[in-house]
């Protein structure tokens, strides 16, 4: 890990750190197991996580947002069924709204556009130069979809880099999404991140 890098996770890590001291409570914890959203979609958690959802005011509803060693170091979205109506990823500051309007996907998403609509809602987040990669196709039960990497930089510079999940059902898209620093928190939880989206049982 180099220097630079570093001083900008140093950085990283201290406002996280500044984020949830500003909270009333610690993000209660997700143990190890069944996690459910809202309706029966469900995955399985190979270890604890905590749920740091409400330290976001602007968020998805249908979104619950998981994370092992604070918000800046990793985060790991996971959704319930969203329609043409429900955004993934919401702005922490413009939020969702007639001036600023989050990304929506749409029923009958190709696994191409599946893609692109993650990287778009990655992009709302104020991530740079969001770039999808490595498409593999996966089946959740008799459902075919698509599991990519991708790669973004912060507006300080820092490399990040994710692993996400798509699939449709029922005209609703299901999606897990999962974004880390590219140096060791990346990798510090794929496996982690891995077993939860093999996990996933579908309504």
């Amino acid at each position: 890990m180099t220097i630079k890098t570093m001083l900008k996770l140093g950085a990283t890590a201290a406002l996280a750190a500044t984020l949830l001291t500003a909270c009333a409570s610690a993000p209660p914890l997700v143990p190890a197991g069944k996690l459910t959203v809202a309706s029966a979609y469900s995955v399985n958690l190979d270890r604890n996580w905590s749920d740091v959802s409400k330290l976001f005011y602007n968020r998805s509803q249908k979104v619950r947002i998981l994370s092992i060693d604070g918000i800046w170091l990793n985060r790991l979205y996971v959704s319930d069924g969203l329609s043409s109506s429900d955004p993934l990823m919401v702005n922490m500051m413009k939020g969702d709204n007639k001036n600023h309007i989050a990304p929506r996907g749409k029923a009958g998403m190709s696994l191409s556009e599946q893609m692109e609509f993650v990287a778009a809602s990655v992009s709302e987040l104020d991530y740079q130069k969001v770039e999808t990669r490595n498409p593999q196709p996966v089946t959740i039960g008799n459902t075919r979809g698509v599991r990519f990497e991708f790669t973004a930089r912060t507006t300080d510079g820092l490399n990040m880099r994710g692993l996400a999940q798509a699939v449709s059902d029922k005209n609703l898209n299901y999606y897990i999404v999962y974004i880390a620093p590219e140096e060791h928190y990346y990798a510090a939880s794929l496996s982690n991140v891995r077993a939860a989206m093999d996990s996933v049982k579908l309504p």
